[in-house]
């Protein structure tokens, strides 16, 4: 990440290396509240807001506080205390969704919280329940709601002496299921730590059809065994529309019977699954019709490309394809080649396009082809950086340029930058450019190499992040009409949250003085309206730093 001197913006200096988070203005923001309150022709200025609020009709209050409620549900209960009329419509919207917790099981909230408990059985339509909670209790409070719609299982990891969590057919009413058509959703099922078949114990066929979504956790140890148990209950969840497949490594699959068949899933994500079926098999037992959302990481992504048939995926809205390399790589320029034929002549409208591959190959027409409907790209190439000596594929300002003149509704972008100091600056002139963006992840090779002695006084993978987190701030302010930047993330040498540092000896000499290769600086507002940079730290790092703390 070799940068050039360039002119500084002014608001933005190298922050002491006490390293106090650097803040500066960001300018935009109080402007983009004053014009969302504009944008409205009866709001005038001098009006009162109770005045305003009394004008508007249930309806559109209803869907305000709905959205508020997705945004931050604590503050309809304080809301509930402005007036009599905030507090009749909010209550059913504050109580629309509970997550249970050890409070309000308790057997004393019966006699504490007699009102709270009352709201939540009346009005209450989704619930979500741990599975580290009381199983009786959790049975006494569900069975006392009047209209369940959905029930959200969320199970949480244990500790070895804790007895293994309880089943939802151990706390449901299946009776009341039935009556109200509640439909359940499974998150972060620990399939290998049962003790029993999911079939067996999991649902009974009639609780299973109520299933509508399933998302596994990771699995360990591998699902090997236990992939005919989790097949059979998908076989008889009909109304299963998402499935989340997690596993480790290589992976397993299921092997179906003759007339077995998948459900029409909406949202699949398929990790670490050995898809080894041929097009015969694709088309007898997978139903991909409707889905919307596809995620594909670490799995023989040529195989699954080869034997799909590409028009069932023309209502595709989002589209992450990884694998890291646990396959055969010299299938990677063939996946590439079959995965720009999927974007660019058979999904009709993506919204979310996340896809490694070999950038050379895939024709950026095929990502212009959505240009009306896509939000977030993030297009990166197999190489990356976690080589010091392999340059990295990089996409030209021209051809940034095109891509920002027709992603008019783009406002994320994620990309690699493995370019010279001469070409850098219009490189960035052509990231900033996107008109909607305001989210950019930049990644980028590291300034350190191994052979190299580097001063414990200086940092220089710092240094030059700050040199680019000017020019992005300078560029973007410099052109009308854009966005301010909301949060941008340079990341250096391939760092990941989760990651095994570079190997060699010279690399562990460096580590072992605190020096690294791997880092990840993200800049982004506070919430006084400032810039606030910081530096992420990896979950299985050394815990030594570098040489300049954030």
């Amino acid at each position: 990440m070799a940068v050039s001197p360039d002119t500084f913006c002014p608001r933005m200096s190298q922050p002491a290396t006490s390293r106090p988070p650097c803040t500066f203005p960001a300018r935009e923001g109080h402007a983009e509240i004053i014009d969302h309150l504009t944008a409205f022709p009866h709001y005038k200025y001098g009006t009162k807001l109770s005045d305003s609020l009394a004008s508007l009709c249930p309806e559109i209050l209803n869907l305000i506080l709905n959205h508020a409620r997705m945004l931050h549900p604590e503050c309809l209960f304080s809301l509930r205390l402005v007036c009599r009329r905030f507090n009749s419509v909010i209550t059913p919207v504050a109580y629309h969704t509970i997550e249970l917790n050890d409070t309000l099981l308790s057997p004393r909230a019966r006699y504490l919280q007699t009102g709270a408990l009352a709201l939540v059985f009346q009005y209450c339509r989704h619930v979500i329940v741990r599975s580290d909670l009381h199983p009786s209790r959790v049975t006494r409070v569900l069975s006392q709601i009047q209209s369940l719609e959905s029930i959200r299982f969320r199970y949480v990891a244990q500790p070895c002496s804790v007895s293994r969590s309880w089943f939802p057919s151990e706390v449901l009413d299946l009776d009341k299921i039935l009556q109200c058509g509640t439909q359940l959703h499974v998150e972060n099922l620990p399939i290998s730590s049962t003790r029993r078949d999911l079939d067996d114990a999991y649902f009974d066929d009639r609780l299973a059809k109520h299933l509508v979504s399933l998302k596994m956790s990771h699995s360990d140890p591998p699902l090997t065994t236990r992939s005919g148990s989790l097949k059979h209950l998908i076989m008889h969840s009909p109304n299963l529309r998402t499935l989340h497949y997690r596993d480790l490594g290589i992976g397993t699959n299921f092997c179906f019977h003759t007339a077995e068949r998948m459900p029409p899933l909406v949202d699949l994500v398929l990790k670490s699954y050995n898809w080894q079926h041929s097009a015969d098999s694709a088309r007898r037992h997978w139903d991909f019709s409707k889905m919307r959302s596809l995620k594909l990481i670490d799995i023989p992504t040529s195989n699954f490309l080869d034997s799909v048939h590409l028009p069932d995926f023309a209502l595709l809205e989002t589209l992450e394809v990884k694998d890291y390399g646990g396959h055969l790589q010299d299938t990677w320029p063939s996946a590439t080649r079959r995965l720009y034929d999927l974007v660019g002549h058979h999904v009709r409208a993506l919204k979310t396009l996340d896809v490694t591959c070999h950038t050379k190959l895939f024709g950026l027409d095929a990502i212009r082809q959505h240009g009306l409907s896509l939000q977030v790209l993030r297009f990166r190439d197999h190489v990356g950086f976690e080589h010091d000596s392999k340059r990295c594929p990089t996409l030209s300002p021209v051809d940034l340029a095109l891509l920002s003149a027709q992603l008019t509704r783009l406002h994320t972008l994620e990309l690699d930058m493995d370019v010279s100091p001469s070409g850098l600056g219009d490189f960035l002139a052509a990231v900033a450019s996107f008109p909607r963006l305001d989210t950019l992840t930049l990644h980028v090779q590291t300034c350190i190499r191994s052979l190299t002695s580097v001063d414990q006084r200086t940092d220089p993978d710092y240094h030059a992040t700050i040199d680019l987190l000017n020019r992005l701030l300078c560029l973007r302010a410099s052109l009308k009409g854009r966005r301010s930047w909301r949060r941008i993330t340079i990341n250096v040498g391939g760092w990941r949250p989760a990651m095994v540092r570079r190997v060699g000896h010279d690399w562990k000499q460096r580590n072992r003085e605190g020096v690294f290769a791997e880092r990840c600086f993200v800049l982004e507002r506070n919430r006084r309206g400032l810039y606030e940079i910081r530096e992420e730290e990896a979950f299985e790092s050394s815990r030594r730093r570098s040489p300049i703390q954030l």
